[in-house]
């Protein structure tokens, strides 16, 4: 059960729009072991990925609960994810969600994180006319045009950098490269039109 879990179609996302998580009941003590990970504790800014959560990571949790059907195993995942982004939610006091990338495409995740956020708004951000799905490339467009204006592209106070940094480097192509004119304050805002 653990591959089928963690596999590709069958991830946080819970298969096509999440139908194998809602087929699925919530296995309400592997929800409690995989809340105990010592990660979900730490302050912000924090991050991780493969190096902790890793099928081994789910194998280990699923260990004394016998074979539990894939659905349920995926229906827990889906609400580790929701239990999680809430807690980070409400631990900021956030009065509204705008949620991109894959998981809005999960109506099971969408609802419950809705469900553990009663009076907080959550929507996605193809509302605001960012594409879900974009939310890389509009980061890293973002990225490039601070990098290319001599802006840093991190801060402290959100990445954990102990100082503010321009990021990557540019090089020139063939035919030379001509770069805008330096830009001394930080961009406030991204309009999309």
């Amino acid at each position: 059960m653990a591959e089928a879990a963690a596999g590709r179609d069958t991830g946080v996302r819970g298969g096509a729009d999440g139908v194998l998580a809602a087929r699925g009941r919530v296995h309400g003590p592997l929800l409690d072991r995989l809340l105990q990970e010592p990660y979900y504790a730490l302050p912000a800014p924090k991050t991780t990925g493969k190096e902790l959560f890793h099928l081994g990571h789910l194998r280990d949790a699923l260990a004394g609960f016998g074979t539990l059907p894939a659905e349920d195993v995926v229906a827990t995942l889906t609400m580790l994810t929701a239990r999680t982004v809430a807690d980070a939610v409400r631990s900021v006091g956030a009065t509204e969600v705008i949620a991109s990338g894959g998981g809005t495409g999960n109506p099971v995740l969408m609802r419950m994180l809705g469900e553990l956020l009663p009076g907080v708004p959550v929507r996605a951000s193809d509302e605001l006319g960012l594409p879900s799905g974009a939310k890389e490339a509009y980061a890293f467009a973002v990225l490039g045009f601070l990098t290319l204006h001599g802006l840093p592209g991190t801060s402290p106070a959100s990445t954990g950098a102990r100082h503010p940094s321009v990021l990557g480097s540019v090089t020139p192509g063939r035919y030379g490269l001509r770069l805008p004119p330096p830009v001394r304050e930080l961009p406030t805002r991204l309009i999309l039109e």
